[in-house]
């Protein structure tokens, strides 16, 4: 208690270090562009405040949830413990407390002490990589309200579902600009839309500063954990624009390479997508001289929505054609498991974990990243943590949260839900509340 309540205090003062940070941080890519890290500073310090004064009483209810696993668990003869030490990943910044992926969420993130900073990547028309969870932009920015964008209303095809609104692809950096971001999830967190229309969002490179900033001023790194959005959509998007076979993704690489000239933070890869993840392994990485760690995620393995909900059960880019020619997808056939050749064979998720598929997936990734309601469902693992080890594989799973509705109801709580994915054993997880899950991993975890 005593730790989280040092983070707390310092997480109460950091508006007024948020703004410090936020008004030096100009780029060179900033510099011709109009720039809005300069403003609604002093907004952003009142509610750093409203957060921190907040949290504090989160602080003594994730105290008292604490007290509940243990004593509940001592009545049943266990306790919690940990496997390992689990990292902690802040997903899209410590966004269950106000708009995700803005200046103010990573920053947060990063006081409370998270291990990794979540940031999702899109692309804007001239080709800048922004933090946003969608390209559409509807549903996190203000956009809809903006009289001067409606008729950039649109429907398309991302991952084999029709999406309608605004998308990243349609604007310019400057465009965007002029965007504010706004609570994601307002029916189930509505006090976060106090916080709404107050900050812009953000290049990559901006949050790649905000981090060695962070690390200059507290002296403790904090690594990247960072997700190329729909690569395959985006590929086809910018077809007519360039040769390169995997563009944002090579757009990523051109910046962290540069990055890492410099900073030394740890560097993980994730995306939902195969095709992208191998071409990082066999090539995009040594071509770039970059250093990452690659991680597959994992949607709906159940396949029983491959025709359903085909953006969550298949992988993107095995989505590109009705009879899937894998090689086309930088995977030689003979590369590929027993049984998985023939062609029209559609690669889902539930594939990627039987003991062929993990198999395949720690040829050219280090890890997985799983559904979690899925992978724990009953309490138990889909692949144990031991199996996983064997084959070389890490298990991050995603993503925890602490509403009662994200909760599986065999747990009263967040902390008991952790309490058994910890006993389990998992070596990190995303979560929009990263206070609360480092104040039960220092209660429960021992650093090895």
């Amino acid at each position: 208690m005593q730790l989280f309540s040092q983070m707390t205090s310092r997480h109460i003062s950091s508006g007024l270090l948020v703004a410090a940070v936020l008004s030096s941080l100009i780029s060179p890519l900033q510099a011709q562009q109009p720039t809005h890290l300069d403003t609604n500073l002093k907004q952003t310090q009142l509610s750093q405040t409203q957060l921190g004064q907040t949290q504090l009483g989160q602080a003594q209810l994730s105290q008292v949830q604490l007290s509940q696993v243990q004593l509940s668990q001592a009545e049943s003869g266990q306790q919690p413990h940990c496997a390992n030490w689990p990292l902690v990943i802040a997903h899209r910044g410590d966004s269950g407390h106000g708009p995700e992926h803005t200046a103010s969420a990573y920053w947060r993130a990063m006081e409370q002490g998270a291990d990794f900073i979540e940031i999702d990547l899109v692309l804007s028309k001239d080709g800048v990589l922004i933090s946003r969870h969608e390209n559409e932009l509807s549903a996190s920015t203000n956009v809809a309200e903006l009289e001067q964008f409606a008729s950039r209303k649109t429907s398309k095809m991302i991952d084999g579902v029709k999406v309608t609104g605004w998308f990243s692809e349609d604007f310019t950096l400057a465009e965007l600009r002029l965007l504010k971001a706004r609570e994601s999830k307002p029916e189930v967190r509505p006090a976060n839309t106090k916080l709404n229309d107050q900050e812009g969002l953000l290049t990559l490179s901006e949050i790649l500063q905000l981090v060695q900033r962070f690390e200059m001023q507290s002296g403790r790194a904090v690594g990247v954990y960072i997700e190329t959005k729909h690569p395959s959509f985006f590929q086809q998007q910018f077809a007519s624009q360039t040769t390169s076979t995997q563009f944002i993704s090579e757009k990523l690489l051109q910046q962290l390479a540069a990055w890492q000239q410099l900073n030394q933070q740890a560097v993980y890869i994730q995306s939902f997508e195969i095709s992208n993840l191998r071409w990082l392994r066999a090539e995009g990485l040594t071509k770039y001289h970059v250093k990452a760690k690659l991680i597959q995620l994992i949607g709906d393995i159940s396949a029983d929505n491959i025709k359903n909900d085909i953006a969550f059960a298949v992988p993107g880019d095995m989505q590109q054609a009705e009879q899937l020619a894998i090689s086309q997808y930088n995977m030689p056939l003979q590369q590929l498991p027993a049984g998985w050749q023939q062609t029209g064979f559609v690669l889902h998720y539930g594939q990627l974990v039987t003991p062929q598929g993990l198999q395949f997936v720690a040829s050219y990734a280090d890890g997985i990243g799983p559904w979690k309601d899925q992978w724990f469902a009953g309490g138990q693992a889909v692949v144990g943590k031991e199996q996983l080890t064997k084959q070389g594989l890490l298990l991050h799973p995603y993503t925890f949260r602490a509403e009662r509705n994200f909760v599986p109801a065999a747990y009263h709580s967040l902390q008991q839900e952790l309490a058994m994915v910890f006993t389990l054993g998992v070596d990190g997880l995303f979560t929009d509340f990263p206070a609360q899950v480092l104040t039960f991993r220092q209660q429960v975890c021992q650093r090895q």
